[in-house]
């Protein structure tokens, strides 16, 4: 077992130094240094908490709650540093995909 661990590690190793992790490390890092989409995030992620909020307490979600999470979208969207930072995340999630399938296909099992 201990050379399965030690393998997983060496693993990770290169999984931490291939090019799709550096550049969504990179992407984070711009995201971190940006202002503007910091408190792009903030404030969706607080809007979107309070919508899920009173969705758990059963009331009702004002017109203007919506069209603030919309509003907040959609300046999201515009944003070049969230955007790569979007684009970063997609590619590294397919790597981790594809090293999880070749794993399970060395398993011959399908999870």
């Amino acid at each position: 077992m201990e050379s399965l661990v030690e393998m997983a590690g060496r693993l990770g190793k290169q999984i931490a130094a291939h090019e799709r992790t550096q550049s969504l490390k990179q992407a984070q890092e711009a995201v971190n240094s940006n202002d503007e989409a910091r408190t792009l995030i903030g404030s969706y992620q607080q809007q979107l908490q309070r919508i899920q909020s009173l969705e758990q307490q059963q009331q009702p979600i004002e017109i203007a709650d919506k069209h603030k999470l919309q509003e907040i979208e959609q300046k999201i969207s515009l944003n070049d540093q969230i955007k790569e930072l979007t684009r970063r995340q997609a590619d590294f999630v397919e790597l981790m995909g594809r090293i999880k399938q070749a794993i399970d296909d060395e398993l011959q099992m399908d999870l």
